[in-house]
């Protein structure tokens, strides 16, 4: 993939059912990294999406130290499956989806934000990694990300879940199908729990 600086995770069970007969790409909004710098070459790091799946699912089997960020790793999951996962469930789950961050340039720190035109040149990597992979959903993390997003696609039936909809539904054309992509709070948000959004990613599972 030419644009693709960092090469989205893809799980050993993904190319095979997906999960649960459903391919997923869970999408969250950029990396930092702190060894980097802006002037460094588009492809520095590029395995670093997939060494941050790695370090989570070490922890989570007892091969590694815990790191804040992780919890928002197991807040999805928990969400997601809407019951509180052990370590069996998080492992099937995370290998049987992608996960892949939008902006393909680092960040310099923790709390910065990506800039219009870091949003705007990760717009070619990202049909790319949807042509090659052909999730049947996405999942978006985050306001930001969804006030960012390309605007080429066309949007579902607004009243699929009723008035109480939590985000909204999209879906992008790509060379073979047209894909759903879903917006949530992003995981480590007050906004986001169990209880609001558990029965909602329920449903987009069905679509």
């Amino acid at each position: 993939m030419e644009h693709v600086a960092f090469e989205p995770w893809v799980g050993k069970n993904y190319s095979k059912n997906g999960y649960d007969g459903k391919k997923i790409l869970i999408l969250g909004e950029s990396h930092y990294c702190d060894s980097c710098s802006a002037a460094d070459n588009e492809k520095c790091c590029s395995d670093m999406t997939n060494k941050v799946i790695n370090d989570y699912l070490n922890y989570k089997n007892g091969r590694g130290d815990f790191v804040p960020w992780m919890n928002t790793f197991t807040r999805f999951t928990n969400v997601f499956l809407d019951k509180t996962c052990d370590t069996e469930e998080i492992n099937n789950f995370w290998n049987s989806v992608i996960f892949y961050n939008y902006v393909q340039r680092e960040l310099e720190g923790p709390r910065k934000s990506p800039t219009k035109e870091m949003f705007k040149m990760s717009e070619k990597a990202f049909f790319e990694v949807l042509d090659e992979h052909a999730p049947d959903i996405i999942i978006a993390w985050g306001e930001r990300l969804n006030g960012n997003m390309p605007d080429c696609g066309y949007p579902g039936k607004k009243s699929i879940f009723g008035d109480e909809l939590k985000g909204k539904i999209y879906y992008y054309k790509t060379k073979t199908k047209d894909i759903l992509i879903y917006y949530i709070a992003h995981p480590s948000s007050t906004y986001f729990s169990r209880e609001e959004y558990a029965k909602y990613l329920r449903e987009v599972r069905k679509l």
